[in-house]
């Protein structure tokens, strides 16, 4: 990974002249630059683990990606901010309360055995060949079944009938997947793997139309992106280059028609892979024409965003550009002020207890602090982005963002470390790191229900692989010397 810092570095320079260029707020810049460079603190480090990597990520969302988008658009990085200095102010807080979180998991964390057991069973090719197509299979089944009985929104609650607990078992679906990508990178001329991952994706595909999710190909995508990276595997250009395009071109196609999918109600489950597949062909399978399509079905909803971030374009890039949700609830605190803790413990308090307790609705801390500061629809559940800094400021505002970020990332990073262990060749851990790079986005809310829920299943999984792992572990074979001779 330090290989990487010098090119990253050069890249920050040109989007700092360019933004200069344009005209940007000196201000505004120099905070996004000053957190994007954060990112070279773990890219100078050679021994990853999932806290290096999940740092750096979120330094993409808060820093780097605005000065991306914003550059790619021909914007400076202040327009279309109604408070740019203010709102930069609570992101450099805010971010600074989160490299404190870091900081003090790198100063208590050890390293773990199970990790290491783990790192171990999942580098021995003849385990990867025993348990990645019945792991992958496994968490295929629980999706799909998902798909078919998940409960359905109605006005703000489920539809009677519903279940949603075979979610729980989604992480099945990219372990498999990672697994199978290890014995392609381990054994790039072995066809059979390729050709076995190959099926895997083409199922993954499916699953992602009959759920309308777009999740669900991108995690497997970046967990195989993942796996190779961690590997160190040697780029075969005349076979990464065709996959490469290959899944770009099919992002292109298939995350616009989920989204148009999206409005036909009437279509559910594996109906919508017909759906999806009939979107395309009407449109020439030609991407320009869906995204339009897409943009424009956005626009004219009730549940968008009234404000972008680099409007008048429409990239569906808002949750890269973590200083728009920060504006939006900065420049409404004079007049809404901030919502206290109850929406932090409200999101767990309906994972972890059952519905006759306690009222179920599909709203999420999100949609409540969108509904305060009258950034959607009062009522309307679309789960905006709203961010670790900006859901900090809506609780319990500048103190929020000086103590809520470090709190959550520092529990985060020391427990996923401890869990993943480091990531070179570590095929476990570049799981973990996939299926818990949606944090970098999340609030604290959201991370408190992960670690209710979620977490405790890959503690299960973990715990399964080391059990299977003892069992079947080869005995050692005591060599007795014939006659007091050598062997």
């Amino acid at each position: 990974m330090g290989s990487l810092g010098w090119p990253y570095l050069l890249a920050l320079v040109l989007l700092a002249c360019a933004q200069l260029f344009l005209g940007a707020s000196l201000w505004v810049l120099s905070v996004l630059l000053f957190i994007a460079a954060a990112a070279l603190v773990p890219l100078t480090r050679h021994n990853w683990r999932v806290s290096d990597a999940l740092y750096a990520i979120m330094t993409v969302y808060f820093g780097s990606g605005a000065l991306l988008v914003k550059t790619l658009a021909g914007q400076p990085v202040h327009t279309n901010l109604d408070v740019p200095d203010l709102s930069a102010g609570y992101l450099l807080l805010g971010f600074c309360s989160i490299t404190l979180g870091y900081v003090l998991s790198h100063a208590v964390r050890g390293s773990s055995r199970a990790a290491e057991q783990l790192r171990a069973m999942t580098s021995h090719a003849p385990n990867l060949v025993r348990f990645a197509v019945p792991t992958f299979l496994a968490g295929a089944v629980f999706l799909f079944l998902q798909t078919q009985f998940r409960p359905i929104a109605v006005q703000g609650g489920f539809e009677p009938g519903g279940f949603g607990g075979f979610g729980t078992f989604y992480p099945l679906l990219p372990l498999g997947t990672a697994m199978q990508a290890a014995l392609v990178a381990g054994h790039p001329r072995e066809r059979r793997h390729r050709l076995v991952l190959g099926i895997m994706m083409l199922i993954v595909l499916a699953l992602t139309l009959a759920d309308n999710t777009k999740r669900t190909l991108f995690d497997c995508l970046f967990v195989i992106a993942l796996v190779f990276l961690v590997h160190g595997a040697r780029v075969r250009l005349r076979w990464v280059i065709p996959a490469v395009v290959s899944a770009a071109f099919l992002l292109a196609l298939v995350m616009p028609a989920v989204q148009i999918v999206r409005t036909m109600a009437d279509v559910r489950s594996t109906a919508r892979i017909g759906a999806t597949w009939q979107v395309m062909r009407d449109a020439g399978f030609d991407p320009v024409r869906l995204t339009a399509e897409a943009d424009r079905i956005a626009t004219g909803h009730q549940l968008a965003w009234r404000d972008s971030y680099i409007f008048p374009l429409a990239w569906n890039t808002e949750r890269f550009t973590m200083i728009q949700p920060i504006d939006l609830v900065a420049r409404g605190l004079d007049e809404y002020g901030t919502m206290g803790g109850a929406d932090l413990w409200r999101d767990p308090a309906e994972t972890l207890l059952p519905g006759f307790l306690i009222d179920k609705t599909l709203a999420n801390a999100p949609d409540r602090i969108a509904w305060h500061y009258g950034f959607r629809t009062n009522g309307s559940i679309a789960r905006p982005v709203v961010g670790l800094i900006a859901s900090s400021l809506a609780a319990f505002g500048l103190a929020g963002v000086l103590l809520l970020p470090m709190l959550a990332t520092s529990l985060s990073f020391l427990a996923l470390d401890l869990l993943g262990g480091r990531l070179a060749g570590n095929v476990w851990g570049a799981f973990l790191l996939s299926a818990t790079t949606f944090l970098a986005e999340k609030e604290v809310s959201t991370t408190l229900s992960f670690f209710c829920r979620s977490f405790p299943f890959l503690l299960l999984v973990a715990t399964a692989l080391l059990l299977i792992g003892s069992v079947r572990r080869p005995r050692p074979v005591r060599v007795i010397p014939i006659n007091g001779m050598p062997l």
